[in-house]
């Protein structure tokens, strides 16, 4: 399975052809800073659309990370995958109605990389 290297500085996703278990260089090809790991569900806005971006990382900042949202969401039920917001008034809206889906992200200053909790 794929994921998206993201760039918030250079505001670029860079396709990562990778399993789960193996270790990923986080690094972005082009500026050299940390990027983070995103689902492959990921669409990149333009680079240009600078209102898109800051969406995209208002929604990491809270745990989406592109990954599949489920509009029913149990122990025993998965239902009606959700879509991911394009403004930001959408997105404060959609990480209300899906916090019990949000992934922690927390900044491992010993790999220098973002690891996922829970």
């Amino acid at each position: 399975m794929g994921y998206k290297k993201v760039c918030f500085t250079c505001r670029k996703a860079f396709s990562v052809y990778k399993n789960a278990t193996e270790k990923i260089n986080r690094s972005c090809p082009e500026c050299g800073k940390q990027t983070i790991i995103f689902s492959h569900l990921f669409k990149p806005p333009k680079q240009t659309d600078i209102k898109k971006w800051k969406v995209v990382e208002f929604l990491k900042d809270h745990g989406f990370v592109y990954q599949r949202v489920y509009a029913t969401y149990t122990d025993s039920i998965l239902s009606g995958q959700s879509g991911y917001p394009e403004t930001m008034a959408e997105a404060k809206k959609f990480i209300i109605d899906y916090k019990d889906q949000a992934r922690l992200l927390i900044w491992d200053n010993d790999k220098k990389e973002f690891m996922k909790v829970g």
